[in-house]
């Protein structure tokens, strides 16, 4: 967090990158791909219940 006045426009800037830097450095969001390896894996048993006719 940080203040800043609107005389400030540089220092605004640079802490937008920096914060935008540091949030790309944190990678991908480790439950949004847990979700999707869970649906995944309930779809590829959803295949194997079904009946074959």
């Amino acid at each position: 967090m940080f203040n800043c006045s609107a005389a400030e426009g540089q220092r605004f800037q640079e802490e937008v990158t920096r914060v935008t830097e540091l949030i790309e450095n944190l990678g991908t969001n480790p439950i949004k791909e847990s979700l999707i390896n869970e649906k995944k894996d309930s779809d590829e048993k959803a295949k194997k219940i079904k009946p074959k006719e």
